[in-house]
C-alpha cells in the first residue's frame, strides 16, 4: 500500500508536468483518461475474459457436485460453496463457508467465514470471523476481529491482516504482516514477521525461518522450545502526538499528491457538474444544512438496505459512494477556496490549477493540532452539501418559458364562405 500511494504521488507530479506543456496536447481530457489508465494499470492484472453467474437466496451456494466455468456472485444469509468454481468467488452474507474448490480468489464479505477447502487464488476478505482449516496457494489480505489459521490449515503465500487477535497454528508459506492487538504462534512460517500491536506470545510448536520483528506495549511471550532463526527484534512502542513524527509528514504530501490527481481527474472528467458542485458551495447555510443530512442519512438508509438480501448491494454501493463523496466534498471546498485567492472562473484547467492550490490550504488547515480534526469535519459537511445540491439542482425539472402572445388573428376563410348569412365582400 505504501509503494502504491508513492507511486500515485509520483505520476501526480509527473501529470502536472505534463499540464504544463499542454499545448502540445489536443484535448485535455486525454491527459485526465492516461492517468487514470496509469493508476489503473499500477493495481489490476489482466485476466481472462470468462463469463459470471449472479445467485441470491436466503440460503445460496454451489452443489457438491456442480461446476461453475466462470466467475460467481453470491448473496444470502446462508452462503456455502461445496462445488468446484473455475474463477472468482464473490459473496455477501451473514454466514459463509468454502469448502469445495476454488480455482480463482475468494472476495468475501460476512459476518463469518470459513475456509476449508481448496482456493488456488487469494482470499480477501471484510468480516468479523475467519477461519481457515484448508489451503490458500497464495495470499490472505483480510480485515478482522478475529483470525484463526488452524493446524490443518495452510496459506502458500503472505498473510497480511488487520485484527484484533490473531491464532496462528498451520503452516504459512512466506512473510506475515500484523497490525493488530494479540498475535498467538504455535504453527510454522516459512518467512518473516512483522508486526506492530500489544502483545506477541510464542509458544514452543513454533517454527519461524525468517526474523521476527515486533513494536508493542508489552514484551514478547517467547517459549524457550520455539524454533526461531533469531531473537525477536523487540521495539516498545511510543505514544506520542503524530505531529511530533517525521514520517506524519511524509504522509501528509503523499496524501495531498494523491488528492490532486484524484481532484485532476474527477474535474477533467466531469467538468461540468465540477463547476455546478463548486457554484453550489457558496450557499453556506443550504451547504451545510444539506452536507449533515447526508453525512449522516446516507449510511443509516444503506445499512437498513443491507437487512434484505435484494438490498444488500444497493446499500454496500451507496454506502463506498458516500465514502468517495467525502473525499470530492474536500476537492470541491479546495477549488472554492483557490477561487477565493485567485478570482473566478468557469474553464476546466484555470479551476484543476485553483483546485490545487486550494486543496494545499485546505490540507494544511486539517493538520493544525486539537482543531484540525474539526476542520476537515466541517469542510467534509460544507464539500458534501455542494455536491448534493448540485444533484438536486440537475434533477430538478426545469419549467418551460413562456412567450407572449399578441392579438389573436383567426385563419383566413375559403372563398364563397357565409358568414350569418352573408356571404363576406
Amino acid at each position: 500500500m505504501i509503494t502504491l500511494l508513492e507511486v500515485l504521488a509520483l505520476v501526480t507530479v509527473a501529470g502536472f508536468a505534463v499540464a504544463f506543456f499542454r499545448k502540445r496536447v489536443r484535448r485535455g481530457s486525454v491527459l485526465a483518461l492516461v492517468l487514470t489508465g496509469l493508476c489503473a494499470s499500477l493495481v489490476l492484472q489482466p485476466s481472462p475474459v470468462m463469463a459470471s453467474e449472479t445467485r441470491h437466496a436466503e440460503s445460496v451456494g454451489v452443489a457438491q457436485d456442480e461446476t461453475i466455468k466462470g466467475d460467481i456472485f453470491l448473496f444470502g444469509d446462508r452462503v456455502r460453496v461445496d462445488g468446484t468454481v473455475e474463477g472468482d468467488v464473490i459473496l455477501f452474507g451473514h454466514n459463509a463457508s468454502v469448502s469445495g474448490h476454488v480455482k480463482g480468489d475468494v472476495i468475501a464479505f460476512a459476518q463469518s467465514l470459513e475456509v476449508n477447502g481448496q482456493v488456488d487464488g487469494n482470499v480477501r476478505a471484510f468480516t468479523n470471523t475467519m477461519t481457515i482449516r484448508g489451503t490458500v496457494a497464495k495470499n490472505v489480505l483480510t480485515f478482522d476481529e478475529v483470525v484463526n489459521l488452524e493446524s490443518g490449515g495452510k496459506v502458500g503465500g503472505s498473510l497480511t491482516l488487520f485484527v484484533e487477535t490473531l491464532n496462528l497454528e498451520g503452516v504459512l508459506g512466506r512473510d506475515l504482516l500484523m497490525f493488530g492487538k494479540h498475535l498467538a504462534l504455535s504453527g510454522k512460517i516459512n518467512g518473516a514477521v512483522k508486526m506492530k500491536g500489544d502483545l506477541l506470545t510464542i509458544n514452543s510448536s513454533t517454527q519461524v525461518a525468517g526474523p521476527i520483528y515486533f513494536e508493542g506495549n508489552k514484551e514478547p511471550e517467547v517459549s524457550p522450545q520455539a524454533k526461531l532463526v533469531s531473537p525477536v527484534d523487540y521495539h516498545k512502542m511510543e505514544h506520542k502526538p503524530q505531529y511530533l513524527e517525521g514520517h506524519y509528514y511524509v504522509w501528509q504530501v503523499i496524501w495531498l499528491a494523491a488528492f490532486v490527481l484524484f481532484g485532476l481527474v474527477l474535474f477533467q472528467l466531469m467538468p461540468r457538474f465540477a463547476g455546478e458542485a463548486v457554484d453550489s458551495a457558496e450557499r453556506y447555510g443550504a451547504s451545510f444544512g444539506l452536507g449533515v443530512l447526508v453525512f449522516f442519512g446516507v449510511p443509516i438508509a444503506a445499512l437498513i438496505a443491507c437487512v434484505t438480501v435484494v438490498g444488500l448491494f444497493v446499500g454496500i454501493s451507496s454506502f463506498f459512494i458516500w465514502y468517495a463523496a467525502l473525499y470530492f466534498a474536500q476537492l470541491i471546498v479546495g477549488a472554492m477556496v483557490g477561487q477565493w485567492l485567485m478570482g473566478r472562473t468557469q474553464e476546466t484547467w484555470p479551476l484543476i490549477g485553483r483546485m490545487a492550490v486550494g486543496i494545499v490550504i485546505v490540507r494544511l488547515a486539517t493538520v493544525i493540532p486539537a482543531v484540525g480534526g474539526w476542520v476537515k469535519f466541517g469542510v467534509m459537511l460544507w464539500g458534501l452539501g455542494a455536491i448534493s445540491l448540485a444533484l438536486y439542482n440537475r434533477f430538478q425539472p426545469t419549467p418551460a418559458s413562456s412567450t407572449p402572445s399578441g392579438p389573436y388573428m383567426p385563419p383566413p376563410l375559403p372563398p364563397n364562405t357565409t358568414v350569418g348569412g352573408m356571404q363576406p365582400a
